[in-house]
C-alpha cells in the first residue's frame, strides 16, 4: 500500500509539479486548493503526511494546521508547511507543523523530508501498537 500525501496549495502549477514529482517517488497524491477542502479531504482520505501551503485564500495554512492539530482524529498526521515567506517559520511550528520548507522547492530536499516524516510516523504508529498490546497483556495478567 502506497503512503498518501495530501498536497494543499492554491496555485495549480505548484500542485501539478508536486503531484507529478511525488507520484514518481511512489506516493499516492491527494490534492486540495485551500484549507477548507484540505480539512474535508483529511477526514475522508486519511493521508499519512500533509504538505500545506501557508498563504491561501479563506482558511490559511496556519489556521488549517491548528485545526488539524486540535482534532483528535487528525492531530498526529505530520504537517510540512510550505511557503515563500521564511519569517512565518515560528508561527508554523507554533501551529503544530512538524517541518517547514520554503519555496521555490528543492525537490530532492522535499523528498528527503517527506521520507523522514513518514519514517517518524511509522515509528510512532509502531509505538502506539506496542503500548496497546502491553495494555491488553496487563488486563489478562492474574492478580498477584
Amino acid at each position: 500500500m502506497r503512503e498518501k500525501v495530501l498536497v494543499v496549495d492554491d496555485e495549480f502549477e505548484i500542485r501539478d509539479v508536486l503531484s507529478r514529482f511525488l507520484t514518481e517517488e511512489g506516493y499516492e497524491i491527494i490534492l486540495a486548493s485551500n484549507g477548507e477542502e484540505a480539512l474535508e479531504l483529511v477526514e475522508r482520505e486519511k493521508p499519512q503526511v500533509i504538505l500545506l501551503d501557508i498563504l491561501m485564500p479563506g482558511i490559511d495554512g496556519i489556521e488549517t494546521c491548528k485545526r488539524l492539530k486540535e482534532n483528535e482524529k487528525t492531530k498526529f498526521i505530520p504537517v510540512i508547511m510550505a511557503t515563500a515567506l521564511w519569517d512565518t517559520y515560528e508561527e508554523a511550528i507554533e501551529a503544530g507543523a512538524e517541518d517547514f520548507v520554503t519555496k521555490p522547492f528543492n525537490l530532492t530536499e522535499l523528498s528527503h523530508r517527506v521520507k523522514s516524516i513518514l519514517r517518524v510516523r511509522y515509528l510512532n504508529d509502531e509505538l502506539e501498537r506496542a503500548v496497546a498490546y502491553i495494555g491488553e497483556l496487563e488486563k489478562n495478567l492474574p492478580d498477584l
